[in-house]
């Protein structure tokens, strides 16, 4: 009788303690339907064999609940819900640790995460080295994303035993979120020999080598992933930023272009890709990634990016791209934006109308600019230049002494204002200038310029 009780125990432990482990987040891992086991027979058999109770690592379940366990395991079959209900009011402070355990993995599949964790708690206060209590908490913390609780417990799994890949590829993917690299790597090296097939594991890995800037066996790694799935925009993503991290941009592009081409391109990927097209001079390709964030952003919030990228191709000189690009800002974000926001983009447009020539056009722009706020110092530093080209040098000085007053365009304002002194032959005037320029920032461009200056002062 005594070895009938314990083959049953046995069976019912397995059974119910193997039911129901959870998984975390689904952008890390796919759930495990765990009622599914009860339909197995390989896996019935294996419980009732030798696996149903884990001497030491998991308590026994007492004689007197043997009866409840079999009527929540036909209720399980059906409705979870409903076993978790039927438990729970049959259960004392004395109970087990194993019906808390159970309990807790019913609230657990049921998405009540408050009510597993507080049975979880209870299960590991009457049986501490609670093996699977442990790991099921560390898997609720991941997936609650408490990775400080996770590591404490899914690192006492291990102690006690646990040699699941699925636990060290979670450890490793709570370290990586604790920015623990060098951790994370260890982990998911070791998930990667118990799970050799499982690819999170390996994009773990990958990552963590990434982050420490291993960047040679992250490109290898990327690429077997790459290869063993050519459609994962992730890897391609991931695998251009240790290109850019080897000064590789060219290879870093061709990725970022297959991310696109896969329809996986977010702002900050085309962002990269833009970036990346202007630092190697390709301003037509940098301007059809950056146009591309722009008329997809359908509910107007990057604008600032779209600001940055026609201001670095009015830098580069790249006036016709520049230009492209303001006519879609002016389509997307037009009655979207505030006066601060359409001020730049004016701004913007009158620098490119003064580069190809269009002087009275950007003239008038300017003007309006500066009418309509007479703070806005790149408008009238701008605006000055105008009128200095003009020979107009009074004018000029007015409006850039304007913007001497602005703290933030005092800077510019005083190198615009030198430039033009030295343009006079006024040499003592512009030397004083500098010289206060150089007080808010020393640039070694400056002291030269200064220096230049100065010999004309002196007489010959």
């Amino acid at each position: 009788m005594h070895r009938r009780h314990t083959m049953v125990r046995s069976w019912l432990l397995g059974v119910t303690l193997g039911l129901l482990v959870c998984s975390p987040a689904a952008a890390q891992f796919q759930p495990w339907e765990g009622s599914s086991v009860l339909t197995d027979p390989e896996w019935r058999a294996r419980f009732l064999g030798s696996y149903g109770f884990l001497s030491g690592a998991e308590p026994e379940i007492r004689t007197q609940e043997l009866e409840l366990l079999r009527e929540v395991i036909e209720l399980m079959r059906v409705n979870p819900q409903a076993a978790a209900t039927m438990l729970s009011t049959q259960m004392t402070p004395e109970s087990s640790a194993a019906l808390d355990f159970i309990l807790a993995n019913l609230y657990f599949q049921n998405g009540q995460l408050g009510e597993a964790a507080e049975s979880y708690a209870k299960a590991l206060e009457k049986f501490p080295d609670f093996r699977r209590a442990h790991k099921n908490v560390g898997l609720l913390s991941v997936q609650l994303s408490d990775f400080d609780r996770a590591l404490e417990h899914l690192t006492r799994a291990v102690e006690l035993g646990d040699r699941d890949g699925r636990s060290y590829g979670l450890i490793g993917y709570a370290y990586i979120n604790r920015e623990n690299y060098v951790a994370a790597e260890q982990a998911y090296r070791n998930a990667i020999l118990l799970q050799p097939d499982t690819r999170d594991w390996k994009l773990g890995l990958a990552r963590s080598l990434l982050a420490m800037q291993k960047n040679e066996e992250a490109v290898a790694l990327f690429g077997r992933l790459i290869e063993e799935d050519p459609t994962d925009a992730t890897a391609w993503l991931l695998q251009a930023n240790a290109y850019v991290g080897l000064e590789r941009p060219r290879d870093a592009a061709v990725n970022l272009e297959t991310v696109r081409m896969l329809g996986e391109a977010k702002t900050s990927t085309l962002v990269l890709l833009g970036d990346i097209y202007m630092n190697e001079g390709m301003y037509e390709f940098a301007a059809e990634a950056y146009l591309e964030l722009v008329r997809g952003d359908a509910g107007a919030t990057e604008f600032r990016n779209a600001y940055r990228a026609a201001d670095l191709l009015i830098r580069t000189q790249a006036y016709g791209e520049a230009q492209r690009m303001l006519d879609v800002i002016d389509e997307r974000y037009a009655g979207k934006i505030g006066q601060e926001q359409e001020l730049q983009v004016l701004t913007l447009q009158a620098k490119v109308a003064r580069a190809v020539g269009r002087e009275e056009d950007a003239a008038k722009l300017l003007e309006s600019i500066v009418e309509r706020d007479g703070t806005r110092g790149e408008a009238l530093l701008e605006l000055a230049r105008y009128y200095k080209d003009k020979k107009q040098i009074e004018r000029a000085l007015l409006l850039i002494e304007r913007a001497e007053k602005l703290e933030d365009y005092r800077y510019r304002a005083l190198l615009d204002h030198a430039q033009l002194r030295v343009s006079q032959r006024e040499y003592r005037e512009a030397a004083e200038l500098l010289e206060r320029a150089l007080k808010i920032k020393r640039e070694p461009r400056v002291e030269r310029f200064l220096a230049r200056v100065q010999q004309a002062v002196r007489p010959l």
